[in-house]
């Protein structure tokens, strides 16, 4: 078992002010109140103290839930935390659930012996985009920790070779196995891994900070080579003799936000035992990331699957089409994919009426954090409906805590807003929304993107979400680490895989927000107004928390909101006219496609869900509305219609008739093996990587 570990991973230990409180009475609710008070890290929890009340919030009551899903074998959903959030409410819903036929949770099957497993649908689209863009660093995912006080360096790079050990997904690269050209994961029985160091003592005093985070940034943005065991870097800053800095670069393959809280929780184990000349005291995992993926594979072909997706597609079919932003600088194929970031610290006595406003409407931070930038960006573009991408841990079992990986999904949660409502009544509407999503979790950005109801919304060249929202709880996160005095440090995020993405912590008596933004095509002032007028949107809700949106949003003499009033189209027909631009003038007469040409045409026509008549041979595929999901749609069909490979990046600059001809390779035969759907999206791109 994992449970000598699972301290380390809670809220610092807390002592609440004696009163009364009622003891749990069942056995029911003694299980119900472990758990809480095992998440919430305290002690004397009652039957009617309110888990939010006690330190909760929406993260924690996912693990929460987790943890009762496997102890009573039932799954319980998220929203029944937030509308029981007590034991004794709790207990009894419970109870209510295993009287009725309650989906039970699910196991994951570990395989000791396990050297590859499938790739998940979110591994199998950042590869293609890698394939598509290659040498970029857009998907590193860098952290920076300080570490004050006396450090024994060989000491640290053993606890390190100790972790890469102890979690697979370290010592994982893409490959190919011998009998097969489907991409997978391959996972190593060791790996040479070796801690870089560099000592910046002899530099002067003055200069020795501004150097570090040029060193630091040069590690970050380094490419990783994702088919070279292990996808990570590591390198230790030497800055005085009780001062040094930890940089840990891992590609998206093989990391998440999550991860960096169990990374630094395990170097804090082993390496506070190594110090005290004591083995690692953490057990063998009882799963790997590996054991993960090759059960999800199985998931997503059963009919769990089919009926959350069918929930997302009832809950879109009524949302209204997308609305491209304006860009300062054209949208066009083949961008670089460089981004920009700029933050902001929320001062504490704005964090915490926020925090107060928020419980007070039985909503946590982060859904207020969520629902003010939606509101911002429903002004910015001058549309009542917005969607805004939310990352979610994915760990919905208690032993994938431990597990580093890509677990995340992304999930869509579309807000429709009313100038007229309070912030209480929106702030009621957004928690409805979060829960019913989260609620539906398991099926991947991925999936619902090649669906043809998804493919349709995209058709007037936007995206599916016009911005990204992600919540981190820095609170959860040590302030030491084997007796190292610990803090973590900001790198910029030189990658942008969106037009805006808001990275919000919490990190007790203030917020951090970072603002990352795409560089191709918003100007640094448009970056630098979306951070202020954020941070004018959350002082306001602080200051006027009975206000209206549309009081709340108001413009007033704000030069930010001025500048983002470019995000919103000019006409309504501006995105035609700037797609239309993108292609070669039409001439009256239609020129016909060469064979080998309508071939592909065809494919792009199903892809793009477009009359293949609106295709001509100077198009480019991206410049017809396609993006990074649909490409891998239409390479696999197009390798199935026509039996040849295209290499990916192809597609970024060349047209229909180059792609047309010199097609490629032609595809391996097919034998009469059955492959699920899920495989093979990302197979063709594979072909220069031989096989190993």
């Amino acid at each position: 078992a994992d449970g000598g570990f699972e301290q380390r991973l809670e809220l610092p230990a807390r002592n609440f002010a004696a009163g009364e409180s009622v003891s749990p009475r069942s056995q029911r609710e003694h299980m119900v109140a472990s758990v809480m008070e095992r998440v919430l890290n305290m002690n004397g929890l009652g039957i009617h103290d309110d888990f939010f009340d006690m330190g909760g919030h929406s993260m924690l009551a996912a693990r929460v839930t987790t943890q009762l899903s496997e102890l009573f074998g039932i799954r319980i959903p998220l929203r029944a935390l937030f509308e029981h959030p007590t034991v004794n409410l709790l207990s009894t819903a419970i109870e209510s659930m295993q009287a009725v036929d309650t989906p039970q949770a699910h196991a994951i099957s570990h395989d000791p012996a396990r050297s590859a497993a499938p790739l998940t649908p979110m591994q199998q689209r950042i590869c293609f985009v890698e394939a598509l863009h290659p040498g970029r660093a857009a998907y590193n995912v860098p952290s920076a920790h300080r570490l004050t006080g006396h450090l024994d360096v060989p000491t640290l790079e053993a606890s390190l070779r100790e972790i890469v050990r102890r979690q697979a997904v370290l010592r994982s690269c893409i490959g190919t196995l011998d009998d097969s050209a489907t991409p997978v994961q391959l996972f190593e029985q060791s790996v040479a891994f070796e801690l870089a160091f560099e000592d910046l003592q002899s530099i002067a005093q003055q200069r020795r900070e501004a150097v570090l985070q040029e060193r630091m940034q040069v590690a970050a943005d380094a490419p990783l080579d994702l088919h070279r065991a292990p996808m990570f870097r590591a390198a230790l800053f030497q800055l005085d003799a009780d001062e040094h800095v930890l940089v840990f670069v891992p590609h998206h393959l093989v990391w998440d936000g999550w991860s960096t809280d169990v990374l630094i929780s395990e170097i804090d184990a082993v390496y506070g035992a190594y110090m005290e000349g004591r083995p690692s005291p953490l057990p063998d995992l009882n799963v790997t990331y590996g054991d993960y993926a090759a059960w999800y594979e199985n998931w997503l072909a059963g009919a769990e699957a089919e009926t959350q997706l069918a929930y997302w597609k009832q809950r879109f079919s009524t949302v209204q089409q997308p609305v491209l932003p304006q860009s300062d600088m054209p949208r066009r194929a083949g961008m670089s994919g460089q981004g920009r970031s700029c933050h902001l610290r929320v001062a504490p006595d704005t964090t915490q009426a926020l925090r107060l406003l928020a419980q007070s409407h039985g909503v946590t931070i982060n859904m207020m954090g969520v629902a003010l930038l939606s509101l911002m960006m429903s002004r910015a573009i001058d549309s009542s409906s917005v969607v805004v991408g939310v990352p979610v841990r994915g760990r919905e079992m208690p032993h994938l805590e431990y597990v580093m990986g890509f677990f995340n999904n992304l999930l869509l949660m579309p807000f429709e807003l009313r100038g007229s409502w309070t912030l209480a009544e929106y702030l009621a509407a957004v928690k409805g929304e979060y829960l019913a999503s989260m609620d539906h979790q398991r099926i991947p950005f991925e999936r619902l993107a090649s669906e043809p109801e998804f493919v349709q919304r995209t058709q007037n060249g936007a995206a599916l979400y016009q911005v990204l929202f992600s919540f981190q709880d820095a609170r959860e996160r040590n302030e030491t680490i084997g007796g190292l005095r610990h803090e973590s440090l900001q790198l910029m995020q030189s990658g942008a895989t969106d037009d805006f993405g808001v990275w919000m912590t919490d990190c007790g008596a203030h917020l951090e927000v970072a603002i990352n933004y795409n560089s191709d095509i918003f100007h640094v002032e448009t970056g630098e107004a979306f951070r202020d007028r954020y941070h004018e949107l959350l002082t306001n809700a602080a200051t006027m928390p009975s206000a209206t949106l549309d009081m709340l949003s108001a413009p007033g003499d704000s030069a930010a909101a001025m500048r983002l009033a470019r995000l919103a189209p000019s006409r309504s027909h501006d995105i035609e006219i700037a797609k239309a631009a993108r292609r070669p003038e039409r001439d009256s007469v239609h020129q016909l496609l060469m064979p080998e040409q309508a071939s592909l045409a065809q494919v792009w026509a199903t892809v793009l869900n477009i009359d293949v008549n609106d295709i001509r041979a100077t198009d480019n595929f991206f410049d017809l509305g396609g993006d990074s999901l649909l490409a891998m749609r239409a390479v696999e069909q197009g390798e199935q219609a026509m039996g040849l490979r295209i290499e990916p990046r192809r597609y970024v600059y060349e047209s229909l008739a180059q792609l047309s001809a010199r097609s490629g390779i032609p595809a391996p035969v097919a034998v009469s093996v059955e492959i699920a759907p899920a495989q093979g999206l990302f197979g063709r791109m594979m072909s220069a990587l031989g096989r190993r």
